[in-house]
């Protein structure tokens, strides 16, 4: 994990929301496990999701659950029991073979396990965590299909301490204001109306005393949720200033984070409302949309013509950064394409930043104009392969990495069982702050078509040790010697860690 956030520790230092939302935002996997007195749980994490629980607390255990539900009888517990130790099978599955649960109440039945052993931990105000970064282990699992930020707000519904809430807010006069980062904007998270309505208070104009006055919810029922909106990062506290890049003006930045603040605001009703009955959203349509990437410009993402007015480019980016956010990955059949479903959402959200502001806007119909007087398409993939990948070399040559990625993507989209376009790919996505996740799976594709490149297996092996990773990267070096055993890069860097 980050330096401002240690891989081990005690809850009462660390919050429980604050390691979640941690390990969610950097997309990290592993398990993390907590203590208390006799109680040993963890929490398996992959790519940032909660995806299962265990505990040896016995009270946590399948058969004890359902017996304090009610859905199995002391009569049935004790003979299940009885034949699970002597023929060490499943307690559930025991339950199944006599006829006292279906197969669809036991999924129903372990999935409230899991989600139970979780929202405990959120009522613990100590214990000892920590967690270990690496592949989760490969036994069969009922993966939950649930977002963290959910499983936050459910776990901070369930603290009964008011002190140790009123000692995680910041002084009442403080003042609130709407985070404008799509990721968590769009988030799929279940308010009820109250607490949505409480949400759209915060406009970055009302302090905290005054949010509370406004709520319909119980003081203390708002307070949880206030916890709640800053832990998952939905409210900041006051007025934030955007740091420029160095090749920014520093005039556009600010207008552009002004921009943003006044659009969420002025949208929030629309982005928080409680969702009408949508369209399913089916495999092909995301894979058609992924597909149709590279023949658009910003206009043709959003699905409006250049002449569109300001409101109805933010209205259709409320409505698709709502429908592909990677969130919907949880919708069942789509965990394949999370992938998919995140250049999605970056495209969406790159096209809303070039056209929403009036000065970006401008620059960016320029370029279109000008490029189509030299009867160029806006996108790279109208150009040869040799041409795309020739202008990410090129790009990559003069550091810029975001030009490159973007020839580079457009080239992995034409002909995607190219290890060396994931490859180089991946080798640029590692220069790109939050793209480090993406690099890894393009290495990993890159060794799946090619897995007797032995420069893939040492990209990969940087990444992890850039990442602190340290183990994960001597593999990967150790692998690549296998192909090559002469290879110098992987033999220094192996001595290098080593010491």
């Amino acid at each position: 994990m980050a330096d401002d956030l240690p891989v081990s520790g005690r809850l009462r230092d660390q919050r429980l929301p604050k390691i979640l939302t941690h390990l969610q935002r950097q997309k990290k996997t592993g398990v993390m496990v907590v203590r208390r007195n006799d109680q040993h749980k963890s929490i398996f994490i992959k790519d940032g999701d909660i995806i299962f629980a265990a505990s040896r607390y016995q009270d946590d255990w399948l058969g004890e659950i359902l017996l304090k539900l009610g859905k199995i009888t002391l009569g049935q517990y004790e003979k299940a029991s009885e034949v699970t130790r002597s023929t060490q099978k499943r307690f559930g599955t025991v339950l199944v073979e006599h006829g006292v649960l279906t197969a669809k109440d036991l999924f129903w039945a372990v999935t409230h396990q899991v989600k139970e052993i979780i929202l405990s931990l959120f009522t613990w105000l100590d214990g000892e965590y920590e967690f270990e970064e690496g592949p989760l282990p490969a036994q069969e699992i009922i993966t939950l299909k649930m977002s963290t930020a959910n499983l936050i707000l459910d776990g901070i519904r369930r603290i009964n301490d008011f002190v140790r809430l009123r000692n995680d807010l910041p002084p009442m006069t403080t003042v609130l204001q709407i985070t404008t980062d799509p990721l968590i904007l769009f988030q799929d998270i279940q308010l009820t109306d109250p607490e949505r309505k409480l949400l759209m208070q915060v406009d970055g104009k009302s302090t905290l005393s005054e949010l509370f006055a406004a709520s319909e919810l119980p003081s203390f029922e708002t307070l949880k949720l206030i916890c709640f909106f800053l832990a998952v990062g939905l409210a900041e506290l006051g007025i934030t200033e955007l740091r420029p890049e160095r090749s920014v003006d520093e005039d556009l930045v600010k207008e552009v984070k002004r921009e943003q603040q006044t659009a969420v605001v002025d949208g929030r009703e629309g982005i928080f409302r409680k969702n009408a009955p949508e369209a399913h959203l089916t495999k092909q349509k995301v894979r058609e949309a992924y597909e149709a990437l590279q023949h658009q410009d910003y206009y043709a993402v959003l699905g409006l013509q250049q002449e569109a007015p300001r409101d109805e480019i933010k209205r259709a980016y409320f409505r698709l950064a709502k429908e592909y956010h990677p969130d919907r990955h949880f919708q069942s059949g789509l965990e394949e394409l999370t992938p998919h479903l995140e250049t999605l959402f970056r495209r969406i959200t790159e096209a809303y930043d070039a056209l929403s502001i009036e000065r970006k806007r401008k620059d960016y119909d320029t370029e279109l104009t000008m490029k189509k007087i030299k009867g160029r398409r806006e996108e790279p993939a109208g150009a040869s392969m040799v041409g795309q990948v020739q202008q990410g070399q090129q790009a990559l040559q003069r550091g810029d990495f975001k030009t490159a990625a973007y020839y580079f993507e457009a080239a992995v989209m034409a002909v995607p069982d190219k290890a060396a376009h994931h490859a180089l790919l991946a080798k640029t996505l590692t220069q790109l702050p939050g793209r480090q996740r993406d690099a890894e799976t393009h290495y990993k594709k890159a060794i799946d078509l090619d897995p007797s490149g032995a420069e893939y297996y040492i990209g990969l092996g940087l990444l992890y040790k850039k990442g602190g990773m340290i183990q994960r990267a001597q593999r990967q070096f150790e692998e690549a010697l296998i192909w090559n055993s002469d290879n110098r890069t992987a033999k220094e860097e192996l001595k290098k860690l080593q010491f």
